[in-house]
C-alpha cells in the first residue's frame, strides 16, 4: 500500500513539476515578447513624433503662404478702409497660428488645424496633430529665425496701412503731388516685400529638410533595431521552448513510468469496484426475490430493505421517505400478547439482539398496514460479514396472520365445536355448490401469482436491463454529440449553409428516433401481460434479438437467425415469451464469455412441425456440464457466480412455456453444422402450439 501511495504522489510530484516549467516557460516568453514589444512601440512612437514635426512645418509654409497672398490683397486694397481692416485681421490671425505652431516646435504640445473639404454635408474637419519636445532635441536655427521675422511682417503691415491711409488722405485732398510720391513709396515698398517672405519660406523649406533627413535616418535606424530585436527574440524564444520541451521530456518518461504503476493499480481498484457492485447486485436480487420482508441492518441504523417492505407499506416509496419518519422498524410493532415483541430496548439489549440471541424461541411481531390492517409476522435474524469486512445482520419477517388466525378459529372451534361444525358444514355446502366458480377464483390467484414471480425475475434482470440500454444508446449520442459539435464549428467559422444544416439536423432527428425507439422496445418488455392474444413467434424473436443486440455486437457475438417466412402464430403472452427468449439469448451469451470462445456465434432458427412451432437456439460456448444439465431449469438453481445470477431465469422460463403457453422447453448438447459453421455447445428447444 505504501509503494502504491509513493507511486501515486511521485506521478503527482512530476506532474506539478511539468505543469511548472510549463508555465514558467510561458511566463518568460510573454515576459520576452511583451519587453521587446515595448522597445519596438518607443521606436515607433519616435517615427510618429518626426512625422508630427515635419506635419507643423508644411502648416507653417502653408500659412506663409496664405499671409503672402494676404499681404499683396492688402497692398490692392486702396479705397475699401473696411476691406483693408478685414485682411488685416486676418493676417494677423494667421501670424499667431504660426507663432502657436512655432511654440509647438519649441516646447511640445498638441496642434488642432481645422481644413476645409468644400464637401456637402461636411464642409471642414480637424487635424490633430501631437508633437512632444525630447529633451536633448535641439531647435533649430530656421524656427529661431523664423519667430522675429512674424515680428518684422507686422511691423510691414503696420507700415503698409500708414502709406494706404496717407495715398486716401491726399487724394481726398487733392494733393497729387503728396498722392504721387505716397504712391512710389508704396512701390518700392511692395517690391522689398516678396524677397522677405522669399527668405522666410527659404526658413521653413530647410525646416522641413532636416525633419525629412532625420527621419529617413530614424526611420534606418529604427528598421536595423527592430531586425536585431526580433532575431534576438526568436533566439531566446528558440532557447526557452527547448529548455521547456527538454524538462517536458525528462519529465514524460518519469509520468510514464509511473502512469504503469498507476494503470495496474486502476485496473486492481476496478476489478474490486466491480466485484462490490456485483456483491451488491446479487445482495439485492435476493432480497428482492423473497416472498417475505428483508432488511438489513448493522445493529444500530436501517442499511436496506427488500421491496416487499415498501408492498406492505405502501405509503412510503422507498427507504429514505421511510426512515424520514422512523430510525427503526420496531416503531411499527403493535401490542398483541405477552409472545410478541413490542419494545425497541430489553434490559440494555436491543429487540435484534435479543432475537439473535434466542433462536430457539418463535419470536412474533404485530404490524399494520397502510390500509390499517393488523398483520403478524414471525421474526428471524441471521449475523453475516461480506468479503469487504461488512457486518450485517438479516432480518426476515414471515408473514403467518393465516396460521394466527387458524389458531384464533381452532380456540373458538374448542370453544363452541358443536356450533363450528354446524357452520363448517353449512360453509362446504355453499362451497360444493359454487365449486366450479371457485376453482375459476383460485385459477386466477395462482395465475396472478405467477405473474408476479414473472415480474420478479424481470426485476432481478433489471441491472442487465440497464446495461443492455446503456449499450443501445451509447453509439447513437455519441454520434448525436459530433455531429452537433461539427455543426456548431462551421456555423462559428461561417462555413455552413441551410443545406449542411438541414442535413445535420435530419442525421440528429433520425439518432433521436432511434433512441425513442429503444426506450419503448425496453419499456415494452416490462409491461405486463393482460390477457392472451395470438401473435407471431417471429415477431417475439426480433424483439428479442434487438434487446440484446448491443451487447452481442460489444462481445463481437455474430448472431444468425434463420426464421421460416410462414411460421405460424401462437396463443399465449408475447412479453412473458420476450423473456423466454432473452434469458435463452443471455444464457447463450455469458456461456461464450466465460468460456473465452474466440469466435462466438449464436444460430437461432424457427420451424412448423405438424400442428407445432419449433424454436431452436444453438451456441458454440462448448455446452453445459452433463452432471447438471438435468437441474438448470430447477428453482434457484445457477451456474453462474453467486454475484452473477439468481437461478430463477430458466425456471421461470419453464414455468411460461410449459404453464402459460401449453408449451414444452428442454437443453441438450450438440455438435451440429450450419452454413457451414460448426456449433459445438448446448441448444434450447422451444415448441409451442399452432394458434
Amino acid at each position: 500500500m505504501k509503494k502504491n501511495v509513493s507511486n501515486i504522489k511521485s506521478t503527482y510530484n512530476a506532474l506539478m513539476l511539468l505543469l511548472v516549467s510549463f508555465l514558467v516557460g510561458i511566463s518568460t516568453l510573454v515576459i520576452l515578447h511583451l519587453y521587446f514589444l515595448s522597445i519596438i512601440e518607443k521606436l515607433d512612437w519616435k517615427v510618429i513624433n518626426l512625422e508630427s514635426k515635419i506635419r507643423i512645418g508644411e502648416f507653417i509654409a502653408e500659412d506663409i503662404h496664405k499671409i503672402r497672398s494676404d499681404f499683396f490683397e492688402l497692398s490692392a486694397t486702396t479705397s475699401n478702409k473696411r476691406g483693408r481692416e478685414l485682411i488685416q485681421k486676418r493676417i494677423l490671425e494667421r501670424i499667431e497660428v504660426i507663432e502657436s505652431s512655432l511654440q509647438i516646435l519649441k516646447n511640445g504640445g498638441t496642434l488642432e488645424r481645422v481644413i476645409k473639404l468644400n464637401i456637402a454635408g461636411h464642409h471642414n474637419t480637424v487635424k490633430i496633430v501631437k508633437y512632444i519636445k525630447q529633451n536633448k532635441e535641439v531647435i533649430s536655427l530656421e524656427v529661431i529665425d523664423v519667430m522675429p521675422k512674424l515680428i518684422e511682417l507686422k511691423n510691414k503691415i503696420e507700415e503698409n496701412i500708414d502709406l494706404l491711409e496717407k495715398q486716401q488722405q491726399y487724394l481726398r485732398m487733392g494733393d497729387l503731388e503728396n498722392y504721387a510720391s505716397v504712391s512710389r513709396e508704396i512701390h518700392f515698398f511692395n517690391k522689398s516685400v516678396p524677397a522677405y517672405f522669399t527668405r522666410m519660406l527659404e526658413n521653413v523649406r530647410r525646416l522641413l529638410y532636416e525633419g525629412e533627413i532625420e527621419f529617413k535616418e530614424l526611420q534606418a535606424q529604427i528598421n536595423d533595431e527592430k531586425n536585431y530585436y526580433s532575431q534576438l527574440e526568436l533566439a531566446i524564444v528558440i532557447f526557452v521552448a527547448f529548455i521547456v520541451l527538454l524538462l517536458g521530456f525528462i519529465i514524460a518518461k518519469q509520468i510514464l513510468k509511473s502512469s504503469k504503476n498507476l494503470e495496474s493499480l486502476n485496473d486492481a481498484l476496478q476489478d474490486k469496484m466491480q466485484h462490490i457492485d456485483q456483491q451488491r447486485q446479487y445482495i439485492r436480487s435476493i432480497l428482492d426475490a423473497q416472498p417475505n420482508i428483508v432488511l438489513l441492518t448493522n445493529g444500530e441504523i436501517l442499511i436496506d430493505a427488500n421491496y416487499r417492505l415498501f408492498e406492505f407499506l405502501s405509503h412510503y416509496n422507498d427507504l429514505d421517505e421511510f426512515k424520514q419518519e422512523h430510525t427503526c422498524i420496531c416503531e411499527l410493532f403493535e401490542p398483541y400478547s405477552s409472545e410478541y415483541l413490542i419494545e425497541k430496548d430489553y434490559d440494555g439489549k436491543t429487540w435484534i439482539d435479543v432475537v439473535l440471541q434466542n433462536k430457539e424461541i418463535k419470536h412474533k411481531v404485530a404490524i399494520k398496514n397502510s390500509f390499517g390492517k393488523l398483520v403478524h409476522f414471525s421474526v428471524d435474524a441471521v449475523e453475516a460479514t461480506l468479503e469487504n469486512g461488512e457486518y450485517l445482520i438479516i432480518v426476515s419477517f414471515n408473514d403467518i396472520s393465516r396460521e394466527v388466525a387458524a389458531q384464533l378459529e381452532l380456540k373458538h372451534l374448542n370453544d363452541n365445536l358443536e356450533q363450528r361444525v354446524e357452520a363448517k358444514t353449512k360453509q362446504l355446502q355453499e362451497l360444493n355448490e359454487n365449486l366450479e366458480q371457485r376453482v375459476i377464483i383460485e385459477v386466477q390467484k395462482n395465475r396472478k401469482k405467477d405473474q408476479q414471480m414473472i415480474q420478479q425475475s424481470r426485476f432481478a434482470a433489471l441491472g442487465e436491463m440497464i446495461g443492455n440500454i446503456a449499450h443501445q444508446w451509447r453509439q447513437p449520442l455519441s454520434a448525436i454529440n459530433s455531429t452537433a459539435s461539427g455543426m456548431k464549428v462551421q456555423l462559428e467559422l461561417n462555413l455552413a449553409d441551410m443545406k449542411d444544416i438541414d442535413k445535420s439536423y435530419n442525421k440528429i432527428m433520425e439518432y433521436v428516433s432511434f433512441l425513442n425507439q429503444t426506450i419503448e422496445d425496453f419499456r415494452e418488455f416490462f409491461k405486463e401481460d393482460k390477457e392472451s392474444s395470438i401473435f407471431s413467434v417471429n415477431d417475439v424473436i426480433k424483439k428479442a434479438v434487438s434487446i440484446t443486440s448491443a451487447t452481442y455486437k460489444d462481445n463481437m457475438i455474430e448472431l444468425t437467425l434463420d426464421l421460416e417466412e410462414k411460421i405460424f402464430s401462437t396463443t399465449g403472452f408475447p412479453n412473458e415469451l420476450s423473456q423466454v427468449f432473452l434469458n435463452i439469448l443471455n444464457n447463450a451469451r455469458d456461456a461464450l464469455i466465460q468460456n473465452k470462445i474466440q469466435d462466438k456465434k449464436v444460430y437461432v432458427r424457427t420451424y412448423n412441425l405438424n400442428e407445432e412451432i419449433c424454436i431452436e437456439f444453438y451456441d458454440n460456448g462448448l455446452g453445459i456440464k452433463e452432471e447438471i444439465i438435468d437441474k438448470i431449469f430447477d428453482p434457484y438453481f445457477t451456474t453462474k457466480h453467486q454475484s452473477q445470477g439468481t437461478g430463477i431465469g430458466l425456471y421461470m422460463s419453464k414455468e411460461i412455456v410449459e404453464k402459460h403457453m401449453n408449451g414444452k422447453i428442454s437443453v441438450q448438447n450438440v455438435h451440429k453444422d450450419f452454413n457451414d459453421t460448426e456449433y459445438n455447445g448446448a441448444m434450447f428447444k422451444v415448441i409451442l402450439p399452432r394458434a
